[in-house]
């Protein structure tokens, strides 16, 4: 990324937008901001001579995903016993019509938004030819669980710090789609377990 405009780009995208988003307190322009950066990374994309969709359209890896979603079901169980037991499936109990709404629409609204930016524009845009697989998980983590600053809230963070490694693992090495639906899976069992509150 030696091109200077676009590491003002990549600093303003990923630190700034986040930073700015923080001190505004609103889960509106959260939501605003992601769908116009979204927008923005497909246009990108579209017009890159280099990239193709089509390099997305890579079958699933379920063994991957079955895996990683019982280690993540657990260990977020055993989290919310940690943090407050009180909020254990304190969503589904309360207000089961809103959180169904929230399992179906989670995948489209929020995780295929936040992986064509995290994943797909960062890796396509910013180090195309970066082949240091261990230097990208490490600057994608710093830069996913950064953006969930917006949150204002340590879990939030902590939480997406500790799947971003997964997330990049999965789209780097099996596929775009097997990271959308382990994210997707990830998110529902958040929001299952009580800790959906750390993330609006």
């Amino acid at each position: 990324m030696a091109n200077p405009i676009r590491k003002f780009e990549f600093f303003f995208i990923f630190f700034i937008l986040p930073s700015a988003i923080f001190f505004l307190d609103s889960s509106i322009i959260v939501f605003l901001t992601l769908y116009l950066v979204f927008t923005l990374s497909i246009v990108i994309l579209y017009f890159d001579k280099s990239f193709s969709f089509t390099s997305l359209r890579k079958k699933v890896d379920w063994k991957f995903i079955i895996i990683f979603s019982l280690i993540f079901l657990s260990l977020s169980f055993f989290y919310v016993i940690l943090v407050d037991k009180d909020l254990l499936f304190i969503f589904p109990k309360t207000n089961f019509e809103l959180w169904l709404l929230v399992i179906l629409i989670y995948p489209f609204l929020s995780v295929i938004p936040q992986e064509i930016v995290y994943r797909v524009f960062f890796f396509q845009r910013y180090f195309p030819n970066e082949r240091s697989f261990y230097f990208l998980t490490l600057l994608n983590m710093i830069v996913f669980s950064y953006g969930h600053i917006v949150f204002n809230n340590v879990h939030a963070i902590l939480i997406t710090a500790i799947v971003s490694p997964i997330f990049t693992y999965a789209y780097l090495k099996k596929s775009f789609f097997t990271c959308i639906v382990l994210h997707a899976l990830g998110g529902q069992i958040i929001f299952t377990l009580g800790l959906g509150k750390y993330f609006f």
